[in-house]
């Protein structure tokens, strides 16, 4: 049986190009296009010196047309968080702006205030820039090109209230849904503007981003988290779906959102249940970005060699190497490489 050739998606931490090059990133690397160039060009020709053979990277590189932060992190400044941007590291929002507030209190923020804050203003005008720079292929969040790419309402509700969330959730299920509901409302005010001044059509695609998902049971998140993400992607005619830890617990309740075409689960996920249970669906498992910092050679050969059988049944799998440390030694990454391209001349020869 033809079986799709195995993806790689890498990503090192800024750390690591700060470590070997002395690139800087803070503030300009998020607000300024022609700085990010810059530094983009030159993570991209370390990446050729180091894993070219693989086909990283590039000795002349074209920097991304597009701008994207987390969507958490938008949200958050939207509702009062500081930001950070560390010349060593990615964009921070600090502190729970929801904390200490009461459900009502939260269902009473208006929206539309999220939409017109400054910090979308602030994205827009760099649109207008990427614009001029890079003509029709300018992006924000991957609106242009239909997705809207947004962190789930628990997950942002969770960095939004804190922990007094999940106390919440057992006791008042109600509420708990109702400040969803709110993140929802912010969400789609911000989207919404975005897209319109983009002159961007509607998205077709959802990419929800379940990061706390694996911190509940599944009797919490069948009761309080499921019906919303259900809900949300009954919108769009197809989605995709994310959870960052152990989530074989919750297999079953991801199952049950509709019009998924691809999920990213967390380490630790028995990914042989994870591809029965979601039929045709793509996998992304996440590699344990722990292991390929402290594990040997072999231990990463065997982890990567463990998942591509793992998932050898589903209609596609990419293997997201993300996060990748400071410390991570190159010949890890080497050999995730190096198994995938077996793994791959394998199934082109049994074809």
């Amino acid at each position: 049986m033809f079986q799709p050739p195995v993806d790689v998606s890498l990503n090192f931490m800024p750390a690591f190009y700060h470590k070997r090059l002395g690139v800087t990133y803070g503030d300009a690397y998020y607000f300024d296009p022609r700085y990010r160039a810059t530094v983009e060009r030159a993570e991209s020709r370390l990446l050729f010196e180091i894993l070219g053979q693989f086909g990283v990277g590039s000795p002349n590189p074209e920097p991304s047309p597009s701008l994207f932060i987390q969507p958490i992190d938008l949200v958050k400044l939207t509702q009062g968080a500081r930001l950070h941007c560390p010349p060593d590291a990615t964009l921070e929002t600090r502190g729970h702006p929801w904390a200490g507030l009461s459900v009502g209190q939260i269902a009473a923020i208006p929206a539309a205030d999220a939409a017109r804050h400054p910090i979308v203003d602030t994205l827009l005008r760099q649109y207008r820039e990427l614009r001029a720079l890079y003509g029709d292929r300018a992006d924000v969040f991957g609106i242009a090109s239909g997705t809207m790419n947004v962190h789930a309402p628990f997950t942002t509700a969770h960095q939004l209230c804190g922990e007094a969330l999940f106390p919440l959730m057992l006791d008042d299920p109600d509420g708990a849904r109702r400040i969803f509901a709110k993140v929802w409302d912010i969400y789609q005010a911000i989207f919404d503007r975005l897209t319109r001044e983009m002159d961007a059509g509607r998205p077709h695609r959802l990419q929800l981003g379940d990061c706390s998902a694996c911190m509940l049971s599944e009797e919490t998140y069948r009761a309080v988290v499921l019906p919303v993400n259900r809900a949300l992607t009954t919108d769009f005619p197809e989605s995709g779906y994310h959870s960052c830890g152990a989530s074989s617990h919750l297999l079953a309740a991801f199952a049950e959102i509709p019009r998924i075409t691809s999920i990213e689960l967390g380490p630790g996920t028995n990914l042989t249940d994870a591809v029965r249970v979601l039929p045709g669906v793509a996998m992304r498992p996440l590699i344990d970005p722990v292991l390929m910092r402290n594990g040997s050679r072999d231990a990463a050969a065997s982890a990567v060699a463990d998942t591509l059988a793992a998932t050898a049944a589903a209609p596609g799998t990419t293997l997201c190497a993300w996060s990748l440390d400071v410390d991570t030694p190159v010949a890890n990454v080497e050999t995730l490489y190096a198994t995938v391209a077996a793994w791959n001349g394998q199934n082109r020869r049994a074809s």
